[in-house]
C-alpha cells in the first residue's frame, strides 16, 4: 500500500513539471506582452502630446500671420513675412545725359520690381520712358515729368528720380484717357483695378495726370465715382516742366501720355498709409462769395455781383494795372466746411474776370490768403508727421511747383528737401501744376502720403 501512494505521487510530479514549465512560459509572455502594450500606451501618449503641441504650434502661426502681416500665396509654396512695416525698395537717381546710361544708373539693384515711379525733366522723358519699360516688362511703370526731383539727400533738377518697390506692397494699376474731355470712358479700368483686392484695408489711389489742360476735376469725380464706396483715399499731382508751363507729360507701362492720367491702386503691406496736407498761406479778413462764374474755364467773373478783378485789386489796395504784381503772393483759398484748399491766380481775363488754375463754383466761399511763416509751418508739420509716425517706411510727396519757386527764390529749396528727409527717411517726391486729395484739386500746397 504504502509503495503504492509513494509511486502515484511521483507519477503526479512528473505530469506537474511539463504543464508547470509550460505555465512560466506563457506567464512570461504575458509579461512581455503588458510591456509591449505599456510601451505602445506609451508612444500613443507622446503622440497624442505631439499632436496637441504641433496643433498649438499652427494656431499661434495663424495669430502671428494676421497680426504681422504674412502674406500667404494662394499659388503656393512661400511665405513672404513683412515684420515691422518695411518695405523693400530701393530711391536712385542720375544726372547723365544719356538716356539709357541714366536709367542705368538710377535703376541699379533693382531686381524685379513690382512698381515703379519715376520723375524726370521733360528732355529725356520718353527715351527715360522706353528704357524702363525696356528693363522691366512686367512692372507696372509710372512716370511724370517735374520742375525738381525731391528726396532726402536734396533737391535735384534736371534729374532722372527713380523709385522701384519690390517687396512689401499689393498693387494694380492703368491709365485714364482723353481726360480734357472723357475720361469717364474708362472707369472700368478703375473698377477692374480695385475689384482685384481680397480688403481694400490700407490701400490708397496715387495718380498723376497731364497739367494746363484744366482736366483735374473730371479725373477726380471719375476716380471717387468708384474709390469712394470701397473707402479708398486718393492723391496725386499734375505734372510740371521747368516752370513756363508749356508741355506736360506722363508715362504709363513705355507709353508716353500728354492728356491722360496714370493710376495704381496700393496696399500697404506692412501697415497703415497716413496723408498730410500743408499750405503755406494764412487767411486775411478779405472774404467773397463767387456769384458768376465760368466753370470749365476756372474763371470768376463776379465777387459779391461786383468785377472780380476790381473785388481782388480794392482787398490788395491796388489798382488793376499793378494786380498782376501781386497774384502769385496772394492766391485765394476756397472754404469747404472747416477746410480750406488754395487755389492760384493765373491771371487778369478780358471783362475784369479772374483766372484760376483750380475750378471755383457758383456761390463758392473765397478769402483771400497772405503768406505765412513757411519755416514754421514746415516745423510744425514735422512735428505731427514724426508723432504720428516716428519710423515710416516710405514717403511720397507731392510738392507745388509755385512752392517749389518761392523756397528756390529763397535759396531754400535744397535745405528743405533735405530737412524734410530728417522727419520721413526715404522719400521721393516731384513738383507740378496742382495736387490732388480726395475729392479736390487745390494748387499751392504739399502732400504727403506717409506708408508705417
Amino acid at each position: 500500500m504504502g509503495n503504492s501512494a509513494i509511486l502515484r505521487i511521483e507519477l503526479n510530479e512528473e505530469l506537474i513539471e511539463p504543464v508547470y514549465g509550460l505555465h512560466k512560459k506563457l506567464y512570461g509572455l504575458y509579461k512581455e506582452l503588458e510591456l509591449r502594450c505599456t510601451a505602445i500606451r506609451l508612444c500613443s501618449v507622446l503622440l497624442l502630446i505631439l499632436i496637441l503641441r504641433l496643433l498649438t504650434c499652427k494656431v499661434y502661426l495663424i495669430m502671428v500671420a494676421y497680426h504681422r502681416n504674412i502674406v500667404w500665396n494662394n499659388q503656393a509654396e512661400r511665405i513672404k513675412t513683412y515684420l515691422g512695416g518695411k518695405m523693400e525698395y530701393r530711391i536712385g537717381r542720375s544726372k547723365k545725359n544719356q538716356g539709357k546710361e541714366a536709367v542705368k544708373e538710377a535703376v541699379e539693384g533693382l531686381k524685379n520690381p513690382k512698381l515703379i515711379l519715376f520723375f524726370s525733366e521733360t528732355d529725356n522723358f520718353t527715351e527715360y520712358t522706353i528704357e524702363m519699360k525696356r528693363l522691366f516688362p512686367e512692372s507696372i511703370i509710372i512716370g511724370s515729368t517735374t520742375f525738381v526731383g525731391l528726396c532726402r539727400e536734396g533737391a535735384y533738377k534736371d534729374t532722372l528720380l527713380v523709385l522701384g518697390i519690390e517687396e512689401g506692397i499689393e498693387c494694380y494699376g492703368d491709365v485714364l484717357e482723353e481726360v480734357d474731355k472723357y475720361p469717364l470712358k474708362y472707369i472700368d479700368r478703375v473698377m477692374n483695378c480695385v475689384n482685384r483686392f481680397k480688403n481694400t484695408e490700407n490701400t490708397v489711389c496715387f495718380e498723376v495726370s497731364s497739367a494746363l489742360i484744366s482736366s483735374e476735376e473730371l479725373i477726380l469725380s471719375t476716380f471717387n465715382s468708384v474709390l469712394m464706396d470701397k473707402g479708398i483715399p486718393l492723391f496725386g499731382g499734375s505734372a510740371g516742366d521747368r516752370g513756363n508751363a508749356e508741355k506736360t507729360m506722363i508715362s504709363f507701362n513705355g507709353k508716353v501720355m500728354e492728356k491722360a492720367c496714370a493710376f495704381v491702386v496700393l496696399k500697404n503691406l506692412g501697415g497703415g498709409i497716413r496723408l498730410y496736407r500743408e499750405n503755406i498761406y494764412k487767411p486775411t479778413n478779405h472774404y467773397f462769395t463767387a456769384t458768376k462764374v465760368d466753370i470749365r474755364n476756372r474763371t470768376v467773373y463776379e465777387y459779391d455781383y461786383e468785377p472780380a478783378a476790381q473785388v481782388m485789386a480794392k482787398a490788395l489796395n491796388t489798382d488793376i494795372k499793378n494786380l498782376p504784381q501781386y497774384l502769385d503772393s496772394y492766391p485765394l483759398g476756397r472754404l469747404i466746411g472747416s477746410d480750406m484748399y488754395i487755389t492760384a491766380n493765373q491771371g487778369i481775363t478780358d471783362h475784369g474776370g479772374m483766372a484760376y488754375h483750380a475750378r471755383v463754383y457758383n456761390n463758392s466761399h473765397m478769402v483771400l490768403l497772405e503768406p505765412d511763416d513757411y519755416k514754421e509751418v514746415l516745423r510744425r508739420t514735422r512735428e505731427q508727421v514724426k508723432k504720428d509716425v516716428p519710423n515710416p517706411s516710405l514717403t511720397i510727396m507731392i510738392h507745388c511747383l509755385a512752392r517749389s519757386l518761392l523756397f528756390e527764390k529763397d535759396g531754400y529749396l535744397n535745405d528743405f528737401a533735405k530737412e524734410m528727409g530728417g522727419t520721413l527717411g526715404n522719400y521721393v517726391g516731384f513738383a507740378g501744376y496742382g495736387e490732388q486729395l480726395n475729392q479736390q484739386h487745390f494748387n499751392q500746397t504739399m502732400v504727403l502720403a506717409v506708408f508705417e
